[in-house]
């Protein structure tokens, strides 16, 4: 159980909430870049000349900005809160709305997915800011270890980490996405990157996977954060899915995946994330799995477990499993 500090006060939450969602809301206007690069005036936010004052007036006293001139820039602090920024985004961007209704949520008298739904767009952009900075490296050094030339990536969104992962190894690649919008948006990410020639979107979904061509050549298969959706369907519902995926690679491939573990996983209790996310995931009646979850879970699709890595991201963990 997550151990409270004696120090902590009512008046932190409400500093932590109102700067979370202050930030959040400056990072989905587009300016937060901006602020960090060059700083920033109350007219670069929005019309509200008032409250925008009052805006960059309270970033001031909490200590993220500092006045410059005509306008405000980070601080120290300010740029350890920004260099973080994805969890805030993913939160407040991603979950917000759906935290304000809390109560009728609880009730019933609202429906999660019916009445009121996350925001999936915020969600995509905290997480993949979280997963650059905390989880990426670590991808990375496995990808480059083990030598992986040509790599699937399962719902794969705008691609971002298909091609990233791609530019690092060299390696070739396909995105695979059942949204026709995320396929028009890798599509125009892989233009942009200059890697029409070695990476192919495909508009299909990740759980039929006989119906991706190509599949059968990869060395690599990954997907980040989305197995425990599997998961709500039941284990053996995620082993089959898993199996499927066996059954469709070569020989000697592998599969990479990264999960948050369920709270109680911290020998200490002093958990930083994973109580917040696991609640968040409770408004899709979604679990978390902890580590022997997912090694008994890999082993009965007839994957072998070549490695599990604990990356920055807290609470996370980073499993490679390998087809025998």
């Amino acid at each position: 159980m997550s151990k409270v500090r004696a120090q902590t006060s009512v008046f932190d939450y409400m500093q932590g909430y109102t700067l979370c969602t202050v930030l959040s809301a400056l990072e989905e206007l587009g300016v937060l870049d901006a602020l960090a690069a060059d700083g920033l005036r109350a007219e670069q936010i929005g019309s509200n000349e008032f409250l925008t004052r009052a805006t960059l007036r309270y970033l001031t006293e909490r200590g993220i900005v500092a006045e410059d001139g005509d306008r405000v820039r980070l601080t120290e602090f300010g740029r350890t809160v920004y260099a973080d920024r994805g969890y805030l985004v993913w939160l407040s961007g991603g979950y917000g709305e759906a935290m304000t209704a809390f109560g009728d949520l609880l009730t019933g008298k609202r429906r999660f997915g019916e009445d009121i739904d996350r925001n999936v767009r915020w969600v995509a952009v905290g997480s993949a800011e979280i997963g650059q900075k905390d989880m990426w490296p670590y991808v990375v050094d496995l990808a480059r270890r083990f030598k992986f030339q040509h790599i699937a990536d399962l719902g794969c969104g705008n691609a971002h980490y298909l091609i990233s992962l791609c530019q690092e190894v060299g390696a070739r690649g396909i995105g695979v996405d059942i949204s026709p919008a995320s396929c028009k948006e890798a599509e125009q990410e892989v233009a942009k990157a200059g890697l029409t020639d070695r990476i192919s979107i495909i508009e299909a979904d990740a759980g039929d996977l006989k119906k991706v061509p190509g599949i059968d050549g990869v060395d690599l298969v990954f997907t980040f954060f989305f197995l425990h959706e599997v998961l709500e369907h039941g284990f053996d519902v995620l082993v089959a899915y898993l199996r499927q995926i066996q059954q469709s690679l070569p020989a000697g491939a592998h599969m990479l995946t990264a999960e948050v573990a369920p709270p109680g996983c911290e020998a200490d209790g002093m958990e930083l994330f994973t109580p917040e996310y696991a609640l968040t995931q409770a408004l899709m009646e979604q679990r978390l799995l902890g580590e022997d979850g997912w090694r008994k879970a890999f082993t009965e699709a007839g994957f072998e477990i070549a490695d599990v890595v604990t990356p920055d991201l807290p609470e996370a963990r980073i499993y490679l499993a390998r087809k025998p």
